[in-house]
Order: structure tokens, then sequence, then C-alpha cells
């Protein structure tokens, strides 16, 4: 099987942490296409250690295309990267799975993603995704937004996609989808997300949750066990489990139990940027007993030391 994945250095290891479970559970090879607009930074790190179920080849990316939001404190670049980095691709094979880097993988997902696949070439469709939202709903903002979007009848997550290669290129997807992004004018919500779905506008095959399994990690009664069933999980929310306040909540906790595992240092923490991480900080001093922290002037010192690299 061929997966992608799209990411910056700032996400090198988020990418790591899926690399390494992906590897531990797959029952078959995987190709690893990334691409990066600094692969030597992330290639480096996997040579490092030993993946032997999977197989890297590196697409640098180049933006060549003036990209909507850029100025929104919430979007870089590589927010973008999915939407023509399956162009870069040159090897004959006729399928790609887009993978987001802030995925960890519990089950092997091989033989069922084989299996949507197969599906999938069968089908009129282009691509296979998993539905988070629809027009028939209650909810009058998401109706409104829909309608602002100018979509029909409903919308999926971006962070696992299978992409049928052959009717993508066959039907030039690719240079569609980048001028539809070059062309795009209205203020998404959600980026490079929404680009792609009011290109694909409803019009793909519905993949199951399990293999794209959103969490937000800001519930507290979110149960591990439910978690470790799917196949996936992928840390939704504005809080993330590498971000301080991550670290109050049971997924939050879990990804760092994963991280000490795979790379045997105490904490992994990635600010969002200078002034919330110092908010968060805060508040964890205040109410240190409310996180998942056994040695608190340790995770301080972590915490205050991301201060001096912004």
């Amino acid at each position: 099987m061929n997966f992608i994945y799209c990411l910056d250095k700032n996400y090198n290891t988020q990418a790591l942490m899926s690399f390494f479970s992906l590897n531990n559970v797959t029952s078959g090879k995987i190709n690893i296409y990334i691409a990066h607009n600094q692969p030597l930074s992330l290639s480096k790190e996997i040579n490092k250690y030993r993946f032997e179920n999977l197989n890297f080849k590196f697409l640098e990316i180049k933006n060549n295309f003036d990209l909507p939001n850029l100025n929104n404190s919430h979007v870089t670049e590589a927010t973008y990267y999915r939407i023509f980095a399956i162009n870069l691709i040159k090897d004959d094979i006729d399928h790609v799975v887009y993978i987001d880097s802030d995925i960890l993988f519990n089950k092997d997902p091989y033989s069922t993603f084989k299996q949507y696949l197969k599906d999938l070439k069968k089908s009129e469709y282009i691509i296979c995704a998993n539905t988070i939202g629809e027009y028939d709903t209650d909810e009058l903002s998401t109706i409104e937004y829909f309608d602002y979007m100018e979509m029909d009848d409903k919308y999926f997550n971006a962070g696992v996609i299978i992409y049928d290669l052959k009717k993508y290129i066959n039907n030039g997807i690719g240079s569609k989808l980048e001028k539809h992004l070059i062309n795009f004018k209205k203020e998404a919500k959600y980026w490079d997300q929404d680009i792609l779905n009011t290109f694909f506008n409803g019009n793909y095959l519905e993949l199951p949750k399990t293999l794209n399994n959103n969490v937000v990690v800001e519930d507290m009664d979110v149960k591990i066990e439910d978690i470790l069933d799917n196949i996936t999980v992928h840390f939704a929310g504005k809080t993330k489990p590498w971000h301080v306040q991550g670290l109050k909540y049971p997924i939050g906790c879990f990804f760092q139990e994963q991280y000490r595992k795979l790379f045997n240092k105490s904490y992994f923490i990635s600010p969002f940027n200078k002034s919330r991480h110092l908010k968060e900080v805060l508040e964890f001093v205040k109410q240190r007993k409310l996180y998942c922290v056994d040695n608190y002037l340790k995770f301080l010192f972590i915490c205050l030391s991301k201060v001096f690299k912004f």
C-alpha cells in the first residue's frame, strides 16, 4: 500500500509517532511518501530508527501559489500541502492514502484499507473519506455554513483520504484542484479541509470512523479503552495533547504515555504560540494537581524552555 504524509518540521515528532505506531501493527509493507519543505530535518530522525515495514520516499514541496488565509495565525503554508502534494508523486502507483501526521494506529489497518480501496476502485468516486457533518441537521450554524460554502449535503474530515490515482489522473483532478485553490475567495473556517470539501462537494465513498477516529482532546469523559477499540486515533479540537493544557485530559495523558514508550523521554510539549503557551503554563502552576505530571519541576523546566524558542 501507499500512504502520503504532508508536514513541516513543527510536526516531525508527531509524524515519527505515527510511523512507529503504524510500523508496529501493520501486517503488510507500506510505502510512505512524505511531502516536506525541509525533508532533511525529518529524514535524519527517521534514520535513527528501524522501520521494518515502512519504506520512506521524500517529496520536497515548493509552494508556487498565493494561498488563502495565510495571514490567519492558525494557518501555515503546510496546512495546504495536501492540496498539491499528490501531484509530486511520479511513481506508477494506482492509489495513495493521505494520513494526517497526528494520527496514531492502535490496530492493523492494512486489510481494512485494502477492502475500502477495492470498493473505491469499483465505484464512481475518486476519493474515500469519513463524513463529519451533514446539511440535514437541526444546527442552524451548520446549515448557514454549508450555504455560505455552496456545499450540497455532507462534509468529510480530511485527516484520512483514500485516493484512486487512476481516476484522479484521468480526470485531471490535480490541476483542477490547484485552480480551485487559487480561485477560492471565501473566508474558510477549516482551511484546506474546506477547499477539498467545496471541490468534491459530497461526491465521495464513505470511510468508516475506525480509520479516522476523531477524538476531541478536551473531552474529560472519554474512555481510553473505547479509543483503543478503533484502528486509529486522530487528535481533534483546539487543544492538542502536546499543549500544556492537553495534560489535563485523558487523551493528552494517553498521548504522553505513547511518547514516553517510543522515545524514553518524559514529556513532549510543542506550544501553539508564545502568549497562549505562557497562559497555559501559568494555569498549570496554579492547578498542577489536575495534570498527569509526575515530575513537577522537570515538566515546568521543559515548558519554560519552549518560551525562548519563539
